[in-house]
């Protein structure tokens, strides 16, 4: 499984796709016609809720008849279990969803858990993957590696 860099849409300079998942940093408001366009259905928001005002996202996509759903995926400094369980849960397999944060780091941070434990990836590649799209924090391959054996079976 591979990754692509997506560079065509505007205000959103890191963007990665790999399956029918869409990797981002925080799209601007001329992001979402483009990202509707993609076919994407839903949104994951795993950014802090004191990041920003997330009010014009949350109208835009309603706007645009998009999921959207909020999910910190950051607890004390350290990817959240919990918060990772839960947004694995939540993919469809066959529809296109983003899930976005500041830069992608933390996207792709959660995305190790979800190819290792949903997908079923061998680890090593899942954090290749992530390095290939979007990973430059190198504290969440621990991160992830850890919830990664608490919950495979």
């Amino acid at each position: 499984m591979k990754g692509e860099r997506i560079t065509n849409i505007p205000g959103l300079n890191y963007l990665w796709k790999v399956d029918n998942l869409y990797l981002a940093g925080q799209p601007s408001d001329e992001s979402w016609d483009k990202i509707k366009e993609a076919g994407v259905t839903k949104v994951i928001n795993i950014r802090g809720e004191d990041e920003l005002d997330f009010s014009k996202q949350v109208e835009i996509l309603a706007s645009h008849n998009i999921e959207y759903l909020h999910i910190p995926v950051m607890k004390d400094g350290a990817l959240d279990e919990n918060a990772c369980l839960k947004i694995n849960q939540l993919i469809e397999k066959d529809k296109p969803q983003m899930i976005h944060c500041g830069s992608a780091n933390r996207v792709a941070g959660w995305l190790m858990t979800y190819l290792t434990l949903e997908k079923k990836i061998d680890f090593e590649d899942a954090v290749e993957i992530a390095e290939n799209n979007g990973l430059s924090n190198p504290g969440f391959i621990d991160q992830a590696q850890k919830i990664c054996k608490a919950n495979q079976q």
